[in-house]
């Protein structure tokens, strides 16, 4: 067995909903995993698809449905392999840009490719420092739709109370974090062009 934390390396971000999760922070979702209690949902109580933990791995909103666990993938030779339900075992390049964590055991239309997310934190008064305009790279190489790299922007429905000062620094936040989204926007057509 392991001396290792299996908390070390995450993000202060994901730590923090993963501690909202275990105290009964209203604002997370906070549902119990199965086979892994002390590791709930740590996606906020908007609609989300898959409940998902600290440590990457998703499990359906229906618990019948088999548990799919997100793993750091071995890339060899620029190429990553992933375990799919319907096709087996698919290899594929991996860019650069993604961060390498694949799920195993979905579908191969479903196999996804993603940046670190970039957001900006803005301090509250109600929530202390909330994530707002999370931005990254994406791609589903497979999807009948859009197989595409794009980018995501989350952005949260909830509402939270700003005093003046708190109004005046998220603007400044904001300008700075547009800066990080020009940034990502010229990686991404840069992406579009080697299409």
């Amino acid at each position: 067995m392991s001396d290792r934390d299996p908390l070390e390396g995450i993000p202060d971000a994901l730590l923090d909903w993963h501690k909202g999760a275990l105290e009964g922070d209203a604002a997370v979702c906070a549902a119990a995993q199965p086979g892994y209690p002390s590791f709930p949902c740590i996606n906020n109580r908007a609609y989300h698809e898959r409940h998902r933990d600290v440590l990457g791995r998703t499990w359906p909103l229906d618990t019948e449905e088999p548990l799919y666990v997100a793993r750091r993938s071995p890339v060899v030779d620029g190429m990553v392999t992933v375990e799919t339900r319907d096709h087996g075992a698919v290899t594929l390049p991996e860019p650069t840009w993604c961060r390498g964590f694949h799920t195993e055991g979905g579908f191969r239309s479903d196999i996804e490719h993603a940046s670190e997310e970039d957001a900006t934190g803005i301090p509250t008064l109600c929530h202390d420092l909330v994530d707002v305009l999370g931005v990254s790279l994406v791609q589903r190489p497979f999807s009948p739709t859009a197989p595409q790299v794009h980018a995501l922007v989350k952005v949260d429905e909830e509402v939270h109370a700003l005093n003046s000062r708190g109004l005046d620094v998220a603007a400044a936040l904001l300008v700075e974090h547009a800066a990080t989204m020009r940034h990502l926007a010229r990686k991404l057509a840069a992406l579009e062009v080697q299409r």
